[in-house]
C-alpha cells in the first residue's frame, strides 16, 4: 500500500528552494563564507533526489552513485581541459549523456540482480573509474585533478570578470535554479504511473509479473534516470569546487549520499532533500572540531537513526508538529495568507 507522503507535492519543493534563497545572504552576511556550504547541499541535494528513485520507490541499494556523479564532474574538467569548452549547459548535457549510456551498460546486468548483488556490482562500476581516474595522470591529472576556471552560463554569461563572492551568489542561484526544476520533473516521476509501477515492483515484485510488467526494463530506466540526475549534480558541482579530482568517483561519496538520503528521511519526497542540506553542514562542523571528524559525524549520523528512525522529516509525524501544522492552517485560513 502506498502511503501519503508528508511534502509531498510541489508547493513544499518551491518553499524550499525559495527558502535557500533567502538564506544565502543572511548565513553570507553572519558568518561569511558557510553560505558555500548552502551551494554545495543543493547540488548533492539532486544527487540524493537520483538515488532515492532507485532506493525507496525501485528498492534498489546503489554503492556506487560516485560513479555517475565523478563521470559528470569530469565531462566539465576534460572538456575544459582538451576542447576548451566553457559552457556550462554543453557540459551538463555531456555529463547527462555519459551517465545515462553508462547507466544502460551496466544496468543492463545489474538490474538482473537484488539486495546486495545489484548494490556491489555498483560499487565496482564506480572503483573501476576511480582507479581510471587516477591511474591514467596524463588524461586525467590522476590525484591532481583538472583546474575548473569560471563556466559560462546561460549559454551567453561569462562568469570571469566576477570577484570570488560575487561568483558564488550568482552561481548559488544558478543551482538552485536547476535544483527546483529538477525536483519538480522528479516529483512527476514519482507521481506518475511509471513511478507507481515502480512502487508495485518493489513491494509486489511477483505480482507485478504476473501483471505483465517487464520488471527489468522498468529497473533500467529507473537506474537510466537516477543516473541523469547524478551526472547533473556532478557536472555542478565542479565550478564551484573548481577542482575535479578522483574522489568524486570514491566509493565515500556513494556513501554520503546514502547517508544524505535515510538521514532525511528515505520514504519522504522532501527527505534526501533535507538529508543533503544537513548532511553537508554536519560534516562542516565536525571538520572544524577535531581531526577525528569521521568519528564524530559517524556517531551523530547514528545517534540521529536511533532515536529518529523515519529520518529527520519522521519528526513532522510527531503529534505535537501535527498540532502546530493544524493551527498553521486554521491560521491561514482565517486571515487568508
Amino acid at each position: 500500500m502506498v502511503r501519503r507522503e508528508i511534502g509531498n507535492n510541489i508547493r513544499s519543493i518551491v518553499i524550499v528552494a525559495v527558502i535557500a534563497g533567502l538564506l544565502y545572504p543572511v548565513i553570507s552576511s553572519i558568518m561569511p563564507g558557510w553560505e558555500v556550504m548552502l551551494t554545495y547541499g543543493i547540488i548533492l541535494a539532486i544527487a540524493a533526489l537520483g538515488f532515492n528513485l532507485l532506493f525507496n520507490y525501485t528498492g534498489l541499494l546503489s554503492f556506487g552513485h560516485a560513479a555517475f556523479v565523478g563521470l559528470g564532474a569530469y565531462a566539465v574538467g576534460l572538456s575544459v581541459k582538451y576542447i576548451g569548452l566553457r559552457i556550462l549547459e554543453v557540459q551538463v548535457l555531456i555529463g547527462v549523456l555519459l551517465s545515462a549510456l553508462l547507466a544502460l551498460i551496466v544496468g543492463f546486468i545489474a538490474v538482473r540482480y537484488r539486495g546486495i548483488f545489484f548494490a556491489i556490482l555498483m560499487l565496482v562500476t564506480a572503483q573501476i573509474l576511480w582507479g581510471f581516474y587516477v591511474k591514467f595522470y596524463h588524461i586525467t591529472g590522476g590525484t591532481d585533478g583538472i583546474r575548473i576556471p569560471r563556466p559560462t552560463l546561460f549559454f551567453i554569461y561569462d562568469t570571469t570578470g566576477l570577484g570570488y563572492h560575487a561568483f558564488n551568489m550568482v552561481y548559488h542561484y544558478y543551482a538552485l535554479l536547476w535544483f527546483t526544476v529538477l525536483a519538480i520533473i522528479m516529483w512527476y516521476i514519482v507521481n506518475s504511473p511509471f513511478g507507481y509501477t515502480l512502487r508495485v515492483i518493489k513491494d509486489a515484485e511477483t505480482r507485478a509479473v504476473a501483471l505483465g510488467v517487464n520488471v527489468n526494463r522498468y529497473r533500467l530506466l529507473a537506474l537510466v534516470i537516477s543516473a541523469i540526475y547524478a551526472g547533473i549534480a556532478g557536472a555542478l558541482y565542479a565550478p564551484i569546487n573548481r577542482l575535479v579530482t578522483p574522489d568524486l568517483a570514491y566509493w565515500t561519496l556513494s556513501g554520503k549520499i546514502v547517508f544524505m538520503s535515510i538521514l532525511g528521511g528515505t520514504m519522504y519526497f522532501l527527505g534526501p532533500i533535507i538529508g543533503a542540506l544537513t548532511y553537508v553542514y554536519l560534516e562542516t562542523i565536525a571538520q572544524r572540531i577535531t581531526i577525528h571528524w569521521y568519528l564524530i559525524l559517524g556517531i551523530t549520523i547514528i545517534a540521529i537513526m536511533f532515536f529518529m528512525p523515519r529520518g529527520l522529516l519522521g519528526l513532522t509525524e510527531l503529534e505535537g508538529f501535527k498540532k502546530m501544522a493544524r493551527l498553521f492552517s486554521a491560521l491561514r485560513l482565517q486571515f487568508k495568507f
